[in-house]
């Protein structure tokens, strides 16, 4: 074993899997001295223009095909971002310049279009920066941010589900403080390795799902709190459930992924008999889902972290 923590850099680590998604192979370790879990980067590579090219025909086709055409891709995702639009609506009054890195085919910038002064989009898809270009009007480029942008551009900086995917974390978040604005705001969505079905059921098939190449660093509360402190920033780092107790049934009594919008679904994959009463039935789901998230969340897990942070004042 030669990898060490890329966080702080202790050999001491120890081997989680090698088994990741579609049958590939590469290292995930849990370092003992941060607990941090990341996936060896050299135990792999990808292919050459991965992002640009092969990424959705790789990460989300196998369950949802809709990913590879932009138009299906957008609207759905459109509906399944909810819960993140708003929260980034949230942060919003109306007069502010936004980025959003790694902004796919748009759906979060549509999202918050209309709360914000000007919303403009980074991404390395090239099928995807045309869609955003051509087809929604949007001002998305897949060139460099220092040729679009001139230093404290932003008012808010957005990271939906793209830290994970970043194989130098700190130097990358350090790059994105010169282009925010004085009391500017850096939001992030990532993955959270308190997963309660990652770290709380015992399903082998979830965690040759949830694994994958794409995913260089999963990230808990404790860990993202660390590497924004690393770059320079300072915020609150939460964890929330985002996935409701039908998706997790699903998984436990039948061990695959479900489509984007069926895995949102309070409801579990059970067929009601004619004449059931569908609307207490929903009800019943509904309440049972409050009393599991709370029961998760007093437990410490979450499959979602959600972090606002600032540039540290050091005066």
């Amino acid at each position: 074993m030669n990898a060490n923590c890329p966080l702080c850099h202790s050999g001491d680590i120890a081997l989680i899997t090698n088994r990741l998604r579609f049958g590939k192979t590469a290292d995930v370790y849990s370092c003992k001295s941060c607990s941090l879990v990341f996936l060896d980067q050299n135990s792999f590579s990808f292919p050459k223009n991965f992002y640009e090219v092969d990424y959705h025909q790789t990460y989300l086709t196998h369950v949802d095909p809709d990913m590879l055409d932009p138009q299906k891709h957008f609207e759905k995702m459109l509906g399944a971002s909810k819960f993140w639009i708003n929260k980034i609506r949230g942060l919003l009054r109306g007069n502010e310049d936004v980025l959003d890195v790694g902004c796919s085919t748009g759906h979060v910038m549509m999202g918050i279009k209309d709360a914000a002064k000007n919303v403009f989009g980074s991404e390395l898809s090239k099928k995807e920066v045309e869609y955003c270009s051509v087809i929604l009007g949007m001002n998305v480029s897949d060139a460099p941010l220092r040729e679009r942008f001139s230093s404290q551009r932003f008012d808010l900086i957005t990271l939906v589900f793209v830290l994970e995917h970043i194989g130098d974390p700190i130097t990358f978040l350090k790059e994105l403080k010169s282009y925010l604005k004085p009391g500017g705001s850096l939001a992030i969505v990532a993955p959270n390795i308190m997963d309660p079905l990652v770290s709380l059921y015992a399903i082998p098939e979830f965690l040759q799902f949830y694994f994958c190449i794409e995913h260089l660093y999963y990230y808990s509360p404790k860990t993202l709190q660390l590497v924004l402190d690393m770059a320079g920033y300072e915020g609150v780092v939460e964890s929330i459930q985002e996935y409701p107790i039908g998706n997790h049934l699903n998984w436990a009594y039948r061990h695959k992924p479900s489509e984007t919008l069926a895995a949102r679904t309070i409801l579990p994959n059970i067929e009601l008999s004619p004449g059931a009463d569908d609307a207490k039935w929903t009800i019943f789901w509904g309440d049972i889902n409050e009393q599991y998230k709370n029961y998760l969340s007093s437990q410490g897990y979450g499959d979602r972290i959600w972090a606002v942070a600032k540039v540290k004042n050091d005066n």
